[in-house]
């Protein structure tokens, strides 16, 4: 019995100490980053700045802090972020700044490290890139009507901005402020692959376009869902309106976020008694509408007929047609 008790405890033991090594936090408090850009008292003439450091052993992420024009007379906070990356792009206006970076974990932290930076207030746009800022790689929308947006560079005077759609361009502009609106020209119901990009301005140069941004505008809708239960003419009784239960078929997956619910007291779908958004793909009856539930007949020879379809809604809000129809007699 000892035995098998002393076994009992070092297994408790050499479990207890794996799970404490498994929560050990490194200690980082005097390790320092190895910083690779920009370098200490850079001047330079590109409005954009990439912040770049090595990879710290134990660290988790990363406090950037830039103001302007040093951290000793602060006149503005332009960012204090945490990273997990190892580079940082950030656009500046000219004039004189101050960086500092420090590496931290759950339970330690590097010091500061400060850098100094200056960037150079030249009209010359030719090495500048304009900063975008909606809408960005990856957007998703069913509006046609888009806001193009970005930030201000120093020195511009207007800006050149250049759209396509589905790799060809469909219009190319200027403006003289730092946003555009545009309507696409287009009605049929698919997926649009759609970019932008804007470049800079001034009476003595023009800067680089910035990397194209690829947004979608998605008017595709989703494949309508299809009813099953209970089967056509099926018959209901008033008495376990709560546990019959409307069922359908989701064809959309996870694209689908709702279904409309459509019940009609006629074949011919004129007269609407009852509509209902479900987000799941089945329904109570008594559930459609608990505070006016739907009417029921006195007995199986005067059962009330309903006739339900429906329509599905994808994350979007883009909305297909009617699907097949069902009824069921409730009495």
């Amino acid at each position: 019995m000892k035995k098998v008790i002393f076994l009992s405890f070092v297994s408790s033991l050499i479990v207890t100490l794996s799970c404490k090594k498994d929560f050990v936090v490194e200690n980082i408090d005097n390790k320092t980053l190895t910083i690779n850009a920009p370098a200490n008292n850079l001047v330079t003439p590109n409005n954009v700045v990439t912040f770049w450091w090595e990879p710290l052993s134990g660290a988790e992420k990363y406090n950037l802090q830039v103001v302007k024009p040093n951290f000793a007379n602060l006149t503005q906070l332009v960012v204090d972020t945490n990273v997990t990356t190892t580079k940082f792009n950030l656009s500046l206006q000219p004039g004189n700044y101050q960086w500092r970076i420090k590496a931290t974990n759950a339970g330690h932290a590097t010091a500061f490290q400060t850098f100094s930076l200056k960037v150079d207030s030249s009209n010359v746009l030719t090495n500048q890139l304009v900063i975008p800022v909606t809408p960005l790689t990856g957007y998703i929308t069913r509006d046609k009507t888009i806001n193009f947006s970005w930030n201000n560079l120093y020195s511009a005077t207007s800006y050149s901005i250049e759209i396509k759609q589905n790799n060809t361009v469909i219009t190319s502009t200027t403006s003289s402020i730092n946003s555009f609106q545009y309507i696409f020209p287009i009605t049929s119901a698919a997926n649009y692959t759609c970019s932008w990009r804007v470049k800079a301005l001034n009476a003595s140069s023009i800067s680089q376009f910035n990397t194209s941004q690829t947004f979608t505008i998605d008017l595709l809708p989703p494949p309508v869902s299809t009813p099953t239960t209970p089967a056509s003419s099926g018959s209901v009784s008033p008495f376990v309106k709560d546990t019959t239960t409307l069922v359908w078929k989701r064809l959309g997956g996870n694209d689908t976020k709702a279904d409309s619910l459509f019940i009609y007291s006629d074949a011919s779908f004129a007269n609407l008694v009852k509509r209902s958004v479900v987000s799941d793909s089945k329904i109570k009856i008594n559930a459609i509408d608990p505070t006016n539930p739907l009417s029921a007949g006195t007995s199986t020879a005067s059962a009330i007929q309903y006739y339900w379809r429906l329509k599905s809604v994808d994350s979007l809000g883009n909305t297909s047609g009617f699907s097949s129809s069902l009824g069921f007699l409730l009495y």
